[in-house]
């Protein structure tokens, strides 16, 4: 029989009892692994260690797997698998508990009535069993400072600093909370490190997370001034959704059924100024910044701070992105940018020639406008910083004098941010996002976006363009080895319209390319199967005319397709299968060999026939010679140039060629690309073969 213990706690952060919060995990676990069974299993030294452990193994027992199972977490670590434990120590446990009760005896809901573990909630067992499992056995040798790559079974990330102690000993410190006291004890289905803290996420979403830490009052106010607290406590999308649709869809390349996103829930990243910045700029309270805000964005609806044409909910609202973004994703599947991304096939440090900067553009909820997002290695002085807005010719040029202040914004990292007033314990992680400071004020100006900042060509990765891929895990996943196909079921993506029942749309995340077959921008696709009828919006970009491309790795079972912009037919339908026919309708030659002169005619002609070879600024093939520039396979097509007007604009792909029984019909975008037409006249400077 157990002894009753008392217990305590070192987090700061209270959970919450809603079990609406609590994600569950799926009822199946992942089969894949990295290990076999020859020896000790995570379960039994637990077990096998009940002085340390047998707090947490009480937890674990009560913890339940799924919504739809009755297993126990302790259960599926006892199972083939691959999985990283952080282990909680008997004396941890105790403390979290104790805290914790107290906090409830204060009023707080914390979800624990009881300082003895054995009397702890199957509930709240399970929540804090799921925030202490990942997927996937890491080393702490294989984790960089941010965060661990995969999330928790609570699908929270698992953030990551390295500290060193009074004796110069270096630890992980995980969570702003806990520090690894035992590290890497290899199991034979997973690591366990031993923590000496329980890991406890803040279950508080954005507005509340903010509004506990004082440096960030007057950005806080402004925020519930303008009422965007309601956005930035969205959370759910679908209650319902639980990763487990009873559906049979498969790429027609695999052998497998092909698995659904796990998560459907809203998520978001709040880019935040501090008091202390605000008031480095004459801004010390609501009224300076409401001031502020007019003078760069008018008095229109002035005092209608709720009104989307309000020069405070503007400002507001251009620092909100419509994803979780972490700071890095080599740290995780969801970084500003793909920057040291290395899986079993995949490496962007390879791939993603860092002779360039590495760049993204994310819509931001200030109606029809966007952020550039850039790892500038091209600048010595900012090569290792995150840029938002990094202007032309090397972060130099500006047009608007009094706007030299507000870009080239640097994203700071969380060590930076806690050496900032006040911000010693700074959380950055909410339940429905992530919070970071940054270095100057974010401004949004027309003329300088749409004439300097966003003045070039506009590359996106196709699967960057739906938020609901970033922030629920899909995009860049790195849950098991090799290649991983995702299901994205109809709907699931608010800005992709499926027209017809014979369409299935896949993702296939980063994976070897080939400079003879498929290369790709990222490493990923965006496949969509079938008799193909889809359309999604554009991204929103500043008003004016643009050459619109389309990106693709020809197959020899794409289909032919008739593109429509705005539901008008665009040109003539494009053949997109690989063959000899479409090679000369393309007029693709191998460079190789050619003169400079000899390349630019060649170029010239491809373009006069509506298409151009890839970018050379990507490598591609097994020995990384080659780029996506001198492959065969890699097309852009030009569908046609366009005014984009503020508002939506929507392209359509349709198949139009004739049905083939048993013939794969299979679409695949790699990337998009708006081309601003002041770009592709300039003869100071023409457009690059980058």
């Amino acid at each position: 029989m157990k002894k009753r213990t008392r217990l305590t706690s070192l987090a700061a952060i209270a959970l919450l009892s809603i079990c609406c919060l609590f994600t569950s995990c799926d009822d199946e676990i992942d089969g894949s692994s990295r290990f076999t069974f020859k020896g000790e299993l995570i379960s039994t030294h637990l077990e096998n260690n009940p002085e340390k452990f047998s707090n947490f193994i009480t937890i674990l027992e009560k913890a339940k797997i799924g919504k739809k199972s009755s297993g126990s977490v302790l259960k599926t670590l006892s199972t083939y698998g691959s999985y990283t434990c952080f282990a909680p120590t008997n004396e941890a446990v105790e403390r979290f508990l104790e805290e914790e009760y107290a906090r409830h005896l204060e009023g707080e809901r914390t979800g624990i009535t009881s300082p003895y573990v054995e009397e702890l909630s199957d509930s709240m067992a399970t929540v804090i069993a799921k925030n202490h499992i990942i997927e996937m056995g890491y080393l702490t040798t294989e984790i960089n400072e941010g965060a661990f790559p995969m999330s928790t079974m609570n699908r929270r990330f698992t953030t990551v600093e390295w500290i060193a102690d009074e004796n110069g000993r270096v630890f992980a410190f995980l969570n702003n909370s806990a520090r690894i006291i035992d590290q890497d004890l290899k199991m034979e289905n997973g690591v366990i490190q031993v923590v000496d803290a329980v890991l406890n996420p803040s279950n508080k979403l954005i507005p509340e997370l903010l509004k506990a830490q004082k440096p960030f009052s007057l950005f806080h106010e402004a925020i519930e001034l303008t009422g965007l607290d309601k956005l930035l406590s969205t959370y759910e999308i679908d209650p319902n959704y639980d990763g487990t649709i009873e559906a049979n869809a498969k790429l027609d390349s695999e052998t497998s059924t092909s698995p659904y996103p796990k998560d459907k829930k809203q998520r978001y990243t709040l880019l935040v100024e501090t008091n202390e910045l605000f008031s480095e700029n004459g801004i010390d309270n609501i009224d300076d910044l409401i001031a502020f805000a007019e003078e760069w964005y008018g008095t229109d609806a002035k005092g209608d701070y709720s009104n989307p044409e309000n020069a405070l909910y503007k400002f507001v609202a251009y620092h909100i992105i419509d994803r979780q973004l972490l700071y890095s994703s080599s740290t995780g599947p969801g970084g500003f940018i793909m920057e040291n991304y290395v899986n079993a096939e995949f490496s962007s440090l390879v791939n993603l020639n860092q002779k360039f900067d590495s760049y993204e553009y994310y819509e931001t909820m200030m109606p029809y406008t966007m952020v550039k997002v850039t790892k500038p290695y091209t600048n010595q002085e900012l090569k290792n910083e995150i840029i938002i807005n990094y202007s032309q010719e090397g972060g130099t040029v500006v047009r608007n004098p009094k706007m030299e202040k507000h870009i080239n914004v640097i994203v700071e990292k969380a060590t930076v941010s806690k050496k900032r007033p006040g911000l010693a314990d700074f959380n950055q992680n909410a339940l429905n996002g992530i919070i970071h400071t940054i270095d100057r004020i974010l401004i949004y100006n027309d003329d300088e976006m749409a004439g300097n900042i966003l003045n070039e060509r506009i590359r996106m990765d196709v699967s960057a363009i739906f938020p609901e891929l970033t922030n629920n895990g899909v995009r860049w996943d790195l849950s098991s080895p090799g290649n991983v196909v995702t299901y994205i079921p109809n709907e699931y993506c608010k800005g992709f319209i499926i027209n017809n029942e014979d369409t299935e749309v896949f993702y296939f995340r980063p994976h070897k390319t080939y400079l003879g077959s498929y290369a790709n921008y990222q490493g990923d696709e965006f496949i969509v199967e079938g008799k193909y009828d889809f359309q999604y919006r554009i991204p929103h970009v500043p008003e004016g005319n643009y050459e619109i491309r389309f990106g693709y790795p020809r197959g020899y079972y794409r289909g032919v397709c008739q593109f429509y912009v705005d539901g008008k037919i665009a040109g003539i339908p494009v053949d997109l299968r690989w063959n000899d026919n479409t090679t000369a309708i393309v007029g693709w030659e191998s460079i190789d060999g050619m003169s400079e002169e000899e390349q630019k005619e060649s170029d010239k002609a491809m373009r006069n026939r509506g298409y151009m070879r890839g970018p050379a600024s990507i490598v591609v093939g097994e020995d990384k010679v080659g780029t996506m520039r001198q492959s065969e396979q890699s097309i852009r097509k030009i569908i046609g140039t366009y005014r984009l007007s503020k508002g939506d604009h929507w392209l359509r792909f349709k198949d139009v060629s004739e049905n083939s029984t048993g013939k794969l019909k299979q679409f695949d975008q790699d990337y998009l690309e708006l081309v601003p037409t002041s770009v592709l006249t300039n003869p100071q400077k023409p457009e690059d073969i980058y």
